[in-house]
């Protein structure tokens, strides 16, 4: 019963590591890139060794009066008969020759350690800078039901937030291999003083071992909890100042400012429990090396007492490499749970890197050429992912530059269908054709680029209003084109009037600009991408009467010759159109000409009666 629970976590730990040389291998980070800043590490901690060695000597020398014992050191007694030979043999010019030594060597462990040092913050930073490249590519990989279903604050926490506290703790990494190589340069130097007290030492790890151990445990599950919590505020914090009019409106300050700060203090709560568990690594590693060290002491008292050894300086300097390897003990403790208290934050990561629920939009093969003769739908079905079906069985089609006008109550289904036009969701093969084609055998670029949309909600990046007319155009749009464009909008009059023209920033959102303004914008684009299928979704649903029928005039320049498809809930802007389908709760109801309609008395001559126009 407790050999297959062990093998199955053996085996996650394996899948782990593949998955994390695999994952760090995406991001260009060989772990053979490890190896310049490890070697430099070494060498810092090889000289780190080497001035704490040369101590044994030098403290003898001054105890004994003489460094006659030098002479029968290997490799040392090379160097003090070439500096005696050259200085004269005295206790002077042996101490001066050792002290020189030992200064040179932590001159150059700390060059070693500050160029490790580097090394490794040059690979952090370039793993952390590959690594938001490569989620915000998998964001814009992701297919719109992703987006629709998750939160653009814990987006915005995992892009940003989570990748930088990663970092942040790899920035350990030069500091776990120089206090490594340390370590073992010190139980090296320690075994050459006494094996014997340095063979007792070993009883410790075990003890450190089980104290982290239990620590880390803890530390991970409040990391766990602490990357939830980053995450709901993360939330919190988008959706209060997209909605910061509403709250005002309700006058809800007081309590938006007391749900904040629930969010915020669960956030502090667990950083704090982290921060609690962290600290307490090192205090007791400390007591625990404290009380071996007094076992120690008593070890040598009785080495003396029995009169088995006799070295006092290399026990002096014995004492040094003790304190040096409980450092690094501790340090290498310390970062472990560091790595512990990041598990959180690079599970939220390692989701992103799952295809699991990502709802990607499989690419065609073939170029879209153009229409010829109609968009047709045939059994078209779709169901969103938790279970609530929108179409069953959907016929119908769209003639080549016709209007067809799609009118229904809210949550009919005209916006997905919009969706599905184009594939921003995906349906069955076979359920949407192009002359006959299916819409999945084209490429997505072809098939958008002879597309253009006007929705409901205008879409502006928080740049220039230049910026936000031209998106999406490889090629240069001259100002005297995108000004003639903007006057069929009905958009020029009010760039006359911005302090910078068309380089005007528009704000966050567009906030800057009215809705109708925003709405125009949009237009604009569709105008200058001169698109051959345009799809309306309430376009002009943010216009007072007077715009709306100026932008009217527009959008009939705009759909001139053009396969279109219009979604309204103002049946005055379709009077136009030479067909109209009803849709209701995912299904055609009616469809006909206005006039068609309008005789059959039916539900549109419900809606057209409710507004008045009959």
């Amino acid at each position: 019963m407790i050999i297959i629970p062990n093998f199955l976590k053996k085996r996650k730990v394996y899948l782990n590591i593949i998955w994390f040389r695999r994952f760090l291998h995406s991001l260009d980070m060989k772990l053979r890139y490890m190896f310049f800043p490890g070697f430099l590490a070494f060498c810092a901690a090889f000289l780190e060794g080497l001035s704490i060695g040369l101590l044994i000597p030098t403290i003898r020398g001054l105890l004994e009066g003489s460094y006659e014992f030098v002479k029968g050191i290997p490799v040392l007694n090379i160097i003090m008969n070439t500096v005696f030979s050259l200085f004269g043999e005295s206790r002077a010019v042996a101490f001066a020759t050792l002290t020189i030594f030992i200064f040179s060597a932590v001159i150059f462990k700390n060059l070693f350690y500050y160029s490790s040092s580097v090394s490794v913050l040059f690979l952090v930073r370039r793993f952390a800078h590959n690594l938001r490249k490569s989620m915000y590519k998998r964001y814009l990989s992701f297919g719109k039901l992703f987006f629709d279903q998750m939160s653009t604050g814990y987006l915005y926490q995992v892009l940003i937030g989570f990748t930088e506290r990663i970092a942040l703790e790899l920035r350990v990494l030069q500091v776990i291999m120089y206090r490594l190589f340390s370590l073992i340069v010190c139980s090296m130097l320690m075994v050459v003083i006494s094996w014997r007290l340095t063979l007792s030492m070993i009883i410790i790890f075990p003890i450190c071992y089980i104290v982290l151990n239990w620590i880390v445990k803890k530390i991970k599950i409040s990391s766990k909890h602490f990357a939830e919590a980053s995450s709901d505020l993360g939330k919190k914090i988008v959706s209060s100042l997209s909605c910061m009019p509403l709250i005002k409106a309700y006058k809800e300050e007081v309590e938006e400012s007391g749900r904040f700060a629930y969010a915020s203090e669960r956030v502090r709560g667990f950083q704090f429990s982290i921060d609690k568990k962290n600290s307490l690594i090192e205090p007791l590693q400390e007591i625990i090396l404290v009380c071996f060290i007094l076992i120690l002491v008593g070890f040598m008292a009785l080495f003396f007492a029995t009169g088995r050894e006799s070295n006092i300086a290399g026990y002096m300097v014995f004492f040094l490499l003790l304190k040096r390897a409980t450092v690094s003990v501790s340090v290498l403790g310390n970062a472990v749970g560091s790595f512990a208290s990041i598990k959180g934050q690079i599970s939220e990561v390692r989701k992103i890197f799952d295809d699991k629920d990502k709802y990607f939009i499989e690419d065609g093969t073939k170029e879209f050429k153009g229409l010829s003769r109609a968009i047709e739908l045939r059994n078209l079905d779709f169901t969103y992912p938790k279970g609530v079906m929108v179409f069953s069985n959907l016929n119908a089609s769209f003639d080549k530059r016709k209007t067809t006008a799609i009118v229904g109550a809210s949550g009919a289904g005209k916006t997905t269908l919009i969706n599905l036009l184009m594939r921003f969701y995906d349906t069955e093969p076979g359920s949407i054709l192009m002359d006959g084609q299916d819409i999945r055998d084209f490429t997505l670029r072809s098939l958008r680029s002879k597309m253009a949309l006007v929705s409901q909600e205008s879409f502006l990046f928080n740049a220039s209003l230049r910026f936000n007319l031209t998106y999406g155009f490889a090629n240069k749009i001259s100002d005297d084109n995108l000004i003639k464009i903007a006057d069929k909008a009905r958009l020029y009059d009010f760039i006359k009037k911005l302090p910078a023209g068309l380089d005007t920033e528009v704000g966050d959102r567009g906030v800057k600009l009215s809705g109708g303004e925003k709405q125009r914008v949009s237009i604009v684009r569709a105008m200058l991408k001169n698109a051959e299928i345009i799809i309306l979704d309430e376009a002009t649903s943010s216009l007072d009467s007077i715009t709306e029928k100026l932008i009217q005039e527009a959008l009939n320049d705009l759909i001139k010759d053009k396969t279109t498809i219009v979604i309204a809930h103002r049946l005055s802007t379709i009077e136009y159109a030479d067909k109209i389908i009803i849709l209701e709760k995912g299904m055609i109801i009616e469809q006909g000409g206005l006039r068609e309609l309008l005789d059959q008395k039916g539900r549109f001559y419900e809606y057209w009666k409710a507004q008045k126009f009959y």
